[in-house]
């Protein structure tokens, strides 16, 4: 019966639906992650007649999951006291380059100093466009981007210019690859990267001692959870149904 099948496309998409949940929850608390949602379609229908008055009659083959799309909206402010802590207050991305030469993009602005005084991510990739901070230096970063180290030395302190933040922005950031570890890599349907330096051609603002927390909203998460399960519960109910039909009309046979 058409039911049978139409039931289990509903009960496969809501299965994606609560795999999705799961892993927005699971990420609530992940630095800079955005959450993804559902987008849902109906599937082909089929003619089996029609009415005197030209309208036509047409069944449905159910539901299926056409994408599943990242909101890229801002997560919440966590202030720290790392020095090393940025986040992006609007739009953009940091840009970090893996030792094989690729470039990826990311929200999370947690870095740290590597021995060679490198600024780079947890992973030990090089933020970009690549910063040194002296040794003992303590570094400083502006709103605009601009980086400087201040250092300490028998005359008093010093401050030393060490360049410039640039923030990439895209076209359809929706469209980037996740790549794991906070990481996005550039894809065709995001569009041709576009850097800038902070505050200007749309890009968002540095904060130093700052932290971007996840934009999950677990109320929200677990609400939608609820419906999807109820959705998912009524659909096993018309496969049982349908399968019940069906004994019944087997048995009338006999």
């Amino acid at each position: 019966m058409r039911a049978l099948y139409t039931a289990a496309t509903g009960m496969s998409s809501r299965q994606t639906q609560l795999e999705n949940i799961a892993n927005n929850l699971a990420n609530s608390t992940t630095t800079g992650f955005k959450k993804t949602r559902e987008t849902f379609a109906d599937l082909i229908y089929q003619q089996i007649g029609g009415t005197p008055n030209g309208e036509l009659m047409q069944l449905g083959s159910g539901t299926r999951v056409t994408s599943l799309s990242r909101d890229f909206r801002n997560g919440s402010t966590q202030i720290t006291s790392n020095p090393t802590d940025l986040m992006i207050d609007g739009d953009g991305f940091f840009s970090a380059t893996t030792p094989s030469g690729e470039t990826l993009y990311t929200r999370d602005g947690h870095f740290r100093v590597d021995l060679e005084g490198n600024l780079t991510t947890e992973e030990g990739y090089i933020v970009q466009p690549g910063f040194q901070i002296p040794q003992g230096g303590t570094l400083m970063v502006g709103s605009d981007g601009t980086v400087s180290a201040l250092i300490k030395n028998e005359n008093g302190s010093e401050t030393v210019s060490l360049g410039q933040f640039e923030l990439t922005r895209f076209p359809n950031p929706a469209a980037l690859m996740a790549a794991g570890g906070n990481f996005y890599r550039a894809t065709t349907a995001a569009g041709d990267p576009q850097s800038s330096i902070p505050q200007t051609e749309g890009t968002g603002t540095l904060v130093q001692y700052a932290l971007e927390g996840s934009n999950v909203d677990v109320a929200e998460e677990l609400i939608t959870m609820i419906s999807a399960q109820r959705s998912y519960e009524l659909n096993s109910k018309v496969i049982q149904t349908a399968d019940e039909m069906m004994q019944i009309a087997a048995n009338l046979k006999r």
